[in-house]
């Protein structure tokens, strides 16, 4: 294989790979990862050769730790013996079988992931819905985008995104919405720096955080969480009062645009109501309105901000109408875009992968339901909706559900309310769980446990953002026994007794069947946008040479095309072919907690929960690669000063964060971030107890739910916070000794060649390693196997074990935060120790550490510092001209541009630093 074109595995964006092989290593094996070369595809449409700082690092992600490479079963308490597969096959299907028998088919259930490829996604559909006879099907998209899904399925009568990648480069204002793009889905974003530096395209971004897009904005609109459906509702009767709407449009080819008007300005729409419910200023608003309305062309891009919320559905549904009034949908430079938030959210729901619907965008109705039925040549086909997911995990809980698969996710972190999942899974008779890594929380609860294939050695097809369908091409062989999850749903599925309805050779086959589902569907539904007709007679070598296509495909004729925009003729996918205005009647989810203790009220804040800039969900792809670790490598609870201070918190020390039902807190450090809003906080939601002892940040969040979508609202949780003493706090790298049962806090840090753990203490003798003898400290009750030396530097404990002349463990505590560069001790471990390792130690301990800025390049704030004092002795005395002769020296921010904000900010800094006047003290 001299060289592979592929996608990435990770955000909507979609971008396409291209892999070469460069070295000799054997393929398949760890090391595989060394033997190739990775570089953006420049003929993709959706990157054309750009990459962010995770794609740039794709190949590190193969070399994953305990890879989960035969089949397990979980044999007494929490160990597991390896099972070959048949053995596998036969446990999942007969135990299915039975459970079906006895308590019926609404019995069991599957969770399906934005991970999976699309052919995986039909597969599990057919078995469930078409074959066992549930609708108990769901996926993590229901955590990321069905109130996008249920808002276009209401305005525009499917679940279509009308527009496409090039309209953000053909605005003349951008608006992203609950959207930190920069940092999400950086490929898009720096496709709008490009239209804003080439012909002016102004930046909007709403989001209650000042986060690395709202500071590169024209206009940051920082308001209250949960306002933004009042903004647009205000937004929509702007348009109309100005007489900017399309009358004639609204006329043509909507419904219901005066009863929408209507019930918006019951709301409360003057300008000063909407200052008041969403905290901005009345100049502010206007400026915004102003925006949209005085440009021809305006994007309004959202993202997790929208969905994840309670109101989510409405206040797409609420963007949509503005657009609808205006009359821009599908054309150029207009109308309302969904950012995807998974690779392939958008493919699992063209084939039925949430519970709420059919394959190619059908739904339940007896119509839609007999041609299904009649193309799978089944009567078993559920008729009628199937539970959402978190509908799915109470059911468990409830004991309603008997057996759940689980395939290519993690629950026990990315869904909210964990003690429920956990006790669900508990609860849940038969547990399986398909994945790549035996580590994850979610795998510590199944009962058998099936390896999966991976990015790399999967192959398929994924749908991105924008509705194009590209190939993911396996270019190693798979690691130990790991198969295709296609294949595991099918040889249960044959082994239930459908043999020949899932007798499938390869992906390219059930590609081909689906396409032909497609062909049938848009024959009975010509009003259907969605279509892949054109594929549906592909023949092996087209499928494996298939290039990257934007659906409707209704020909094969329209292979490779892109940038087609839907209903720019104005007929929509409805009944009656109008596009729906819909009521989105405003409700404040901003109000403060009530509580009839008001000690308990005074120290509660509301929490909001999202992306960094390097890490993936729950970090099972992205936490053991040290690139992208080093930049946020704790739980960090970030606030203001004044929130702060009201609740007794310090920065560099901890806080506690609870709710009723939680019965450990949750622990994260404390940052000071001074734009986030009064009584707010901000905490990433990628920790699991995987990486931290104390879990993820759904331990703290309840299962509220969006009525229309039943999305969670993951966004504004009320909880409560209250600072936590440790007395000791430190480091451990090498072989680990301290006892993490007698530990508040224990994170793991990937670092190049080792992990260290983050520790603290609320007592002195969990990290004391004085008394080894005693195992008080242990992680076990075995002895320390080395000669033990201890003393104190700066203020610092520092402990060595060393075993024949070599050190095996090091740990560093103090009262405070350490500060250090990590990778330079991780160099000690296993090395000859001697006093010059002693000096080396204590030069490492002096210099103590700068944070990564650019996860691309491996640049530090230090050296970003240093190289702009260098430029501004040489001349440079502007921030733009420190930028970009940093850009080109260091080329930090120039790869993918997602640092460009932090970048900036050091570049302000060194500036307002130079220009500071010396006084000397008399």
């Amino acid at each position: 294989m001299p060289s592979c074109k592929t996608t990435c595995a990770y955000c909507g964006v979609g971008c396409g790979v291209k892999v070469e092989k460069v070295g000799r290593a054997e393929v398949g094996q760890p090391s595989a990862s060394s033997s190739f070369a990775i570089s953006g595809d420049v003929e993709h449409s959706a990157n054309s050769g750009d990459l962010c700082g995770k794609g740039l690092v794709l190949l590190d992600s193969l070399n994953l730790p305990n890879k989960l490479l035969y089949p397990r079963i979980r044999s007494t308490g929490a160990d597991y013996e390896d099972i070959s597969w048949p053995k596998a096959i036969s446990e999942v299907a007969n135990t299915f079988k039975s459970t079906i028998a006895k308590y019926g088919p609404d019995s069991v259930a599957f969770y399906l992931s934005g991970q999976l490829l699309t052919e995986d996604y039909y597969v599990a559909n057919k078995l469930a819905k078409g074959f066992i006879g549930t609708a108990n099907v769901d996926t993590n998209s229901r955590l990321c985008m069905s109130s996008a899904v249920s808002a276009h399925m209401r305005a525009f009568g499917e679940d279509v995104v009308p527009g496409c990648y090039e309209d953000l480069q053909l605005a003349d204002v951008v608006v992203l919405v609950g959207a930190n793009t920069a940092w999400t889905h950086p490929v898009l974003f720096k496709k709008i720096m490009a239209a804003r530096a080439e012909h002016g395209t102004k930046l909007v971004v709403i989001d209650p955080r000042v986060t690395a897009t709202a500071s590169q904005a024209d206009l940051h609109l920082q308001l209250n969480p949960g306002s933004d459906l009042q903004l647009f509702n205000g937004l929509l009767n702007a348009i109309v009062s100005n007489l900017q709407h399309d009358d004639d449009y609204i006329k043509q080819n909507t419904e219901g645009f005066s009863q929408v008007l209507t019930k918006a300005q019951e709301g409360g729409v003057t300008l000063s109501d909407i200052a008041r419910h969403t905290g901005l200023q009345v100049d502010k608003i206007i400026e915004f309105y102003s925006l949209y309305k005085q440009s021809s062309k305006v994007v309004t891009a959202s993202s997790q901000g929208v969905n994840q919320s309670t109101l989510g559905t409405n206040t797409s549904n609420a963007i949509i109408n503005c657009h609808l009034a205006l009359g821009d949908i599908g054309q150029p430079g207009c109308g309302p875009l969904s950012l995807t938030g998974q690779p392939n959210a958008m493919g699992g729901r063209e084939v039925g992968g949430l519970a709420t619907q059919l394959a190619c965008h059908l739904g339940f109705s007896e119509e839609e339901h007999q041609l299904v039925a009649n193309y799978w040549h089944t009567d078993k086909l559920a008729n009628t909706k199937g539970k959402t997911a978190t509908e799915m995990f109470a059911a468990m809980a409830s004991g309603e559900i008997k057996a759940v698969w689980i395939l290519g996710t993690n629950p026990v972190v990315s869904l909210p309310d964990t003690a429920l999942v956990k006790q669900a899974l508990s609860a849940c008779d038969f547990v399986v769980v398909s994945d790549i890594t035996a580590d994850t929380d979610t795998a510590q609860y199944a009962d058998i446990l099936l390896p999966a294939q991976g990015w790399s050695e999967k192959s398929g097809t994924v749908t991105n953002s924008e509705r194009t369908i590209s190939r993911q091409r396996r270019f190693v062989l798979p690691q130990g026994d790991s198969k295709a999850d296609w294949w595991a749903l099918c040889e249960v599925a044959k082994t239930l007794g459908f043999n020949a309805e899932f007798n499938f050779k390869n992906s390219g086959e059930i590609f081909k069947e689906y396409a032909q589902l497609s062909a049938r569907v848009k024959q009975h539904f010509p009003q259907k946008q969605f279509s892949i007709a054109g594929l549906a007679n592909l023949t092996p070598e087209q499928y494996q040479h298939l290039v990257p296509t934007q659906w409707p495909i209704d020909d094969i004729d329209a292979l490779g095309q892109k940038n087609k925009r839907l209903f720019n003729d104005g007929v929509f996918a409805t009944a009656t072919g109008k596009a729906q205005f819909v009521e989105t009647p405003f409700t404040s989810a901003i109000t403060s907690p009530i509580s009839d203790d008001v000690s308990l009220s005074s120290n509660k804040v509301r929490l909001n929960s999202g992306r960094t800039r390097d890490q993936w969900h729950t970090m099972t792809k992205t936490g053991h690669i040290a690139k992208l670790a080093a930049a946020d490598y704790q739980p960090e609870l970030k606030l203001n000063v004044s929130t702060a201070i009201k609740n007794g918190l310090i920065e560099g020390e901890f806080a506690a964060l609870a709710t009723d039902h939680l019965t450990t807190p949750l622990i994260a450090r404390v940052v000071i971030e001074q734009s986030i809003q009064t009584d707010s906080a901000f905490l990433s939601m990628h920790w699991s107890s995987q990486f931290s002892k104390s879990g993820g940040v759904n331990n703290v969040t309840s299962a509220a739910v969006d009525p229309h979508s039943k999305q969670p609202g993951f966004k504004n949780q009320w909880v409560q916070i209250k600072p936590l003493e440790v007395v000791e706090q430190g480091i451990e790298w090498g072989q680990p000794v301290v006892n993490t049962k007698r530990l508040y806090w224990d994170v793991k840090q990937q670092l190049q060649g080792g992990v260290c753990r983050h520790i603290a203490a609320d007592d002195y003798f969990s990290l004391s390693l004085s008394g080894l003898n005693t195992t008080l400290c242990l992680s076990s009750a075995a002895s320390v196997n080395g000669h033990v030396m201890q003393w104190k530097h700066q203020n610092k404990r520092v402990t060595c074990i060393v075993n024949k002349g070599r050190l095996k463990t090091l740990v560093i505590t103090g009262v405070e935060q350490l500060y250090v560069d990590n990778n330079a001790i991780q160099l000690l471990i296993n090395q000859m120790f001697n006093a010059g390792s002693i000096k080396k130690l204590h030069q490492i301990l002096r210099a103590g550490s700068s944070q990564i800025v650019c996860a691309c390049t491996g640049v530090t704030q230090s050296d970003i510092e240093s190289q702009m004092q260098i430029d501004i002795s040489g001349g440079a005395d502007n921030a733009p001209l420190l930028i970009e002769t940093v850009q080109q020296k260091l080329h930090c921010s120039a790869v993918c541009g997602s640092c460009l904000n932090q970048v900036k900010e050091i570049a302000d800094c060194v500036i307002a630093q130079k220009q500071r006047p010396n006084r000397e003290v008399a």
